[in-house]
């Protein structure tokens, strides 16, 4: 919390960060025997009202646009009870080749669950 008793701004991003990982987790996306994985290229926050405490919240992550390199992930997080988002999210990431250094083209697999053609 901050001194005017909300949830502090820095919180938002943590609670976006594990959306991202569980789902990371969830679609096989975490670091490869290969080397291969994803890394965070740039994050936003939109911060629409504070959240105080104690509060219930529930995060919910999206997919948006996929690239060639990179795909965006959308996030709102609501508190129990409310019908509009306190907070709205947005983070890019890129798969990445962590023994080469480099981008990677983002598989066809990961594709094919980022637009809605797989599970």
């Amino acid at each position: 919390m901050d001194a005017m008793a909300h949830v502090n701004n820095t919180v938002y991003l943590r609670y976006f960060e594990e959306s991202r990982v569980s789902w990371s987790l969830s679609n096989g996306m975490a670091t490869q025997a290969d080397g291969t994985g994803l890394i965070l290229a740039k994050t936003s926050v939109t911060f629409r009202k504070p959240v105080t405490y104690p509060a219930n919240v529930i995060v919910e992550l999206f997919a948006g646009r996929v690239g060639g390199a990179s795909f965006n992930m959308l996030n709102t997080l609501t508190v129990e009870g409310d019908s509009e988002p306190s907070a709205t999210g947005e983070s890019v990431m890129v798969c990445y080749d962590f023994v080469q250094g480099k981008a990677l083209r983002v598989p066809d697999k990961l594709r094919a669950i980022l637009e809605g053609r797989s599970a």
